[in-house]
């Protein structure tokens, strides 16, 4: 039987006669080479030469630890070559210092454990750098970015709402949307409302300027100068660049979910596909994922205060977020919740391990099963309904523990 290793210097070839075990050869790598997985097949396409000559057509049976060699001995004929159990390669695995001290050439002045050391290093930067270039990291630090910028426009619409609000107070009920609060204040240039007119206002629909319009005749706001009124303008505009700035990152994660997950984005969309790989760490991590925790994934407050205390365990985390889910009767979204998660799962393992587009698949095969939750169970059952109504008898003693109210949510009058 022969044996072929992989060490951080070389690769090196076996045999075993009887119970006598030695290192007959070797391959040594250059000293700017680096083992990984990538880079070893592709030295292996190289050089495969060099160790087919090593092993000269042996009929015997080749065992490798390394599965770029079995496959590449399997392609040159060598039928016998299979994977190594562990303990096979463990008599040749003694061996390798002595004959490494002895047949490479190494300066007096610099030990083996060194270079071994040094070789180990330089793998582990490798990898690392590897781990950082994988586009799903850039994803997750996409996805968050959305989240501060998200932040940074609430910060900028409460300014906003307030400082403005002082003059004309009204403009707040009547544009509720916060990047449409924005947006209409940087386009009038922040105008005074008296200034405010059909031309100023011609982005708005006819009933919202009519409405607006209106306001400024009867609103109830304070007087303001043009000088008071231009750090307001200022900071609208400084808003509108970060709405901009949001909606680039939402395109760069749109693009970008079509390259590295595109069965995901399929079946949830690009963002919920981006945080949902954020959640996890990696695309890896999220395909090593049982259902079960893409089911829970962003809830992980209420799992572990399940755990700990025994409350109902949350039916979905972020998920909650797709269409299917939170568009859907509220005894239903348990059951639906676990369905796309395992779809979800099974479309993250196919974007990780093999790229193959079945998206379109997925989808068809989740809106069937939804469509029998949905149809199997119109009503809440009536344990669902029992657990409802406990539920509440429970936050009403809460409540009228706390807050010393009577049943009927009113407080309680002091006896005289």
């Amino acid at each position: 039987m022969k044996s072929v290793l992989i060490v951080p210097t070389g690769i090196l070839v076996g045999e075993k006669v009887q119970e006598t075990v030695k290192i007959i050869d070797s391959i040594w790598f250059d000293e700017n080479f680096t083992v990984t997985n990538d880079n070893l097949g592709d030295y292996i396409k190289k050089e495969g030469s060099r160790l087919v000559e090593l092993l000269d057509q042996t009929e015997e049976e080749i065992i490798s630890d390394n599965p770029h060699i079995t496959d590449f001995l399997r392609q040159e004929g060598f039928e016998n070559a299979r994977f190594a159990i562990a303990e096979e390669l463990t008599p040749f695995r003694r061996l390798i210092n002595d004959y490494i001290n002895k047949n490479m050439q190494i300066k007096p002045s610099i030990s083996l454990s060194s270079i071994i050391r040094e070789k180990a290093m330089q793998r582990t930067r490798v990898l690392l750098r590897e781990k950082v270039e994988a586009r799903d990291v850039y994803l997750a630090q996409a996805i968050k970015s959305i989240d501060d910028v998200n932040s940074i426009l609430n910060l900028i619409y409460a300014r906003l709402s307030e400082w403005y609000g002082i003059h004309f107070p009204e403009l707040q009920d009547l544009v509720r949307d916060n990047p449409q609060y924005i947006t209409l204040i940087s386009k009038t240039g922040g105008a005074i409302r008296t200034n405010l007119n059909e031309d100023s206002l011609s982005h708005l629909s006819d009933k919202r300027r009519e409405l607006i319009l209106q306001a400024t005749k009867q609103s109830l706001g304070t007087e303001i100068s043009t000088y008071d009124m231009n750090p307001i303008s200022q900071l609208a505009r400084f808003g509108v660049e970060i709405l901009k700035t949001k909606d680039d990152l939402e395109k760069y994660i749109d693009e970008s979910m079509k390259e590295v997950a595109p069965n995901i984005q399929c079946l949830v969309g690009s963002l919920l596909g981006a945080r949902l790989i954020a959640l996890a760490g990696s695309l890896e991590n999220l395909a090593k994922c049982s259902s079960g925790t893409v089911q829970v994934l962003g809830a992980e407050k209420a799992l572990f205060r399940h755990l700990r205390s025994g409350e109902d365990p949350p039916k979905h985390g972020v998920i909650f977020q797709s269409s299917y889910i939170h568009s859907s009767k509220k005894h239903q979204r348990g059951k639906i919740a676990r369905a796309l998660a395992g779809k979800l799962s099974i479309a993250a393992r196919v974007d990780f391990f093999s790229g193959e587009f079945m998206g379109t698949t997925l989808v068809k095969e989740l809106e069937k099963k939804i469509e029998d939750i949905k149809t199997a169970f119109p009503e809440p059952s009536e344990e669902q309904l029992a657990q409802k109504r406990i539920k509440k008898k429970r936050k009403r003693k809460s409540s009228f523990k706390k807050g010393k109210r009577d049943f009927k949510g009113k407080k309680r009058q002091k006896r005289n």
